[in-house]
């Protein structure tokens, strides 16, 4: 169920491959997993290439980091694996829609090698290459953004002198072309971030929170699913406050103790800096007192997580060590098997999101909303009560009665409840087109143009409000319109042959 306005995305290199998809393999999913699994693959690799360049003892592009501490190559081996096969990966992976997050990782690893061998070589086509990897990346998702801060951190690395970070300079002009881009397809609003509902303080002590969760997670991934939420703190006593407080403290003393550590320091940079987008949309779901924590923010961040990780267990003694790191490498990578197999269907996914977030999750609408498509009405009910519990007299929460009792062709009940949604929150814009489907259904066209046109006014991207509109003017007799609404909906999707027959028989 979409409840909530499109994401002003901008990623049509994630497009772009899925078109490639489609050519080859039509809607076999099975052709759109093997490219995700392919490109995390590449990833890996690329992963372990860019740790020789910089701690290897290459003599051209390594950083000469320090003789007593050369990182061995089979360690890198190990902490690109440990990328490769962590069970946290598999929502990126797994999820067809997750390609974004391994386009731009890709994109951006490319970016930092070829700008790793500009730094070293002094050669203007590696420089011009990272440039374009850089645009490459910011085309395949909006995260990409932060790559200006992973080349800043491998100038920083070297020990470049302050005039060289004038190199970065063309890596943010590239950014703000990108966000130029954005308002040349959705207009003003393609730079629109939402509204923090948390104070600053409150925002930085959530995140730190946050970061404290994901160790946690890339340390014992016991409970993976696809879309997390924690509960907002919001006062300076709770327990939680503290612990974060401490986590910080410690956090920033053992960095200082090993500052001349260019390892920690280099792993430790990265992981914050992979993690700096969470900042701004962690709070999202804060009016439902609720922080998100998608497990898939963590795509490029935990490379920096893995290097350190594979490094504290590069122990001397060659049995211990190989006993550790297979130890690890099995336990994970049967978690990561075991989690593929939540998402099977959409059913399975949202079951085992709302059994690990039991309470007040969000996601509990899709679950009902499963539960309604397969016509399980009583499974419905009781996830429709629990919802009820954590979310009472909500726009939402009357949206979906709304969907339960329309379901159930009591369209006097469903009318009823859409209507108290839209007065709880007009900008719910699928209140309106289910009244528009429900007055349709009652005989009653011009009740329905009315709330129709009232939802694209609120979200005038939603393809199934187009059409719907365009078949209302079709009853109407009024083609011209019929098409007009017809024609936008097809310039959004225009892969839909149904529209295309639509359009066919207006005319």
């Amino acid at each position: 169920m979409i409840t909530k306005s499109y994401n002003r995305t901008y990623r049509p290199l994630q497009l772009l491959t899925y078109g490639f998809d489609y050519r080859i393999w039509k809607l076999n999913p099975f052709g759109f997993h093997l490219t995700n699994i392919l490109f995390h693959l590449f990833n890996a690799l690329l992963i372990y290439y860019l740790l020789c360049l910089l701690f290897g003892n290459n003599p051209v592009y390594g950083f000469g980091y320090m003789e007593s501490q050369t990182i061995a190559l089979p360690a890198c081996r190990v902490a690109s694996i440990m990328f490769l096969i962590h069970p946290i990966h598999t929502s990126v992976v797994s999820y067809i829609s997750g390609r974004a997050d391994l386009l731009a990782c890709f994109f951006m690893l490319l970016s930092m090698i070829m700008f790793l061998k500009f730094i070293k070589l002094e050669s203007i086509i590696c420089y011009a290459f990272s440039l374009f990897f850089a645009a490459l990346a910011l085309l395949s998702r909006e995260s990409a953004l932060i790559l200006f801060l992973f080349i800043a951190l491998l100038l920083f690395l070297n020990n470049e002198k302050p005039k060289r970070y004038l190199y970065l300079l063309p890596f943010i002009l590239l950014g703000l072309l990108y966000l130029g881009l954005r308002i040349s397809v959705f207009g003003r609003e393609g730079l629109v971030v939402h509204a923090s509902l948390v104070p600053l303080f409150f925002r930085v002590i959530n995140f730190f929170g946050i970061i404290l969760r994901y160790l946690w997670l890339l340390i014992f991934p016991l409970d993976l699913h696809l879309c997390r939420t924690i509960p907002v703190i919001n006062y300076l006593l709770d327990i939680r406050t503290l612990l974060v407080i401490v986590f910080v403290f410690f956090s920033i003393f053992i960095l200082i103790k090993l500052r001349k550590n260019k390892l920690v320091v280099f792993s430790a940079l990265w992981f914050i800096i992979g993690l700096t987008p969470v900042f701004a949309y962690m709070d999202a779901y804060a009016f439902f007192r609720e922080l998100m924590m998608a497990e898939s923010w963590l795509y490029v961040s935990s490379c920096g997580f893995f290097i350190i990780f594979a490094f504290c267990l590069n122990l001397k003694e060659k049995v211990i060590k190989r006993a550790a790191y297979g130890s690890i490498i099995i336990f994970w990578s049967f978690l990561t098997i075991v989690n593929n197999g939540y998402w099977k269907n959409d059913l399975i996914l949202h079951e085992n999101i709302l059994e690990q977030s039991p309470e007040s999750n969000y996601l509990r609408i899709n679950l009902i909303q499963n539960y309604l498509n397969l016509g399980l009405y009583e499974d419905a009910l009781a996830e429709t009560k629990k919802f009820s519990a954590y979310y009472p007299d909500t726009g939402h929460l009357y949206l979906v009665w709304g969907e339960y009792y329309l379901a159930l062709g009591k369209l006097d009940k469903a009318i009823e409840n859409y209507k108290m949604a839209l007065n709880k929150d007009r900008k719910i814009f699928y209140a309106s087109q289910r009244l528009a489907l429900c007055y349709k259904e009652l005989g009653e066209p011009e009740k329905a143009l009315e709330f129709i046109l009232e939802s694209i006014k609120t979200e005038p991207y939603c393809v199934s409000s187009l059409v719907l509109a365009g078949d209302l003017y079709s009853v109407k007799k009024d083609f011209l319109k019929a098409d007009k609404y017809y024609y936008l909906a097809l310039e959004i999707d225009p892969g839909d042959l149904s529209i295309k027959e639509k359009i066919k028989n207006a005319e």
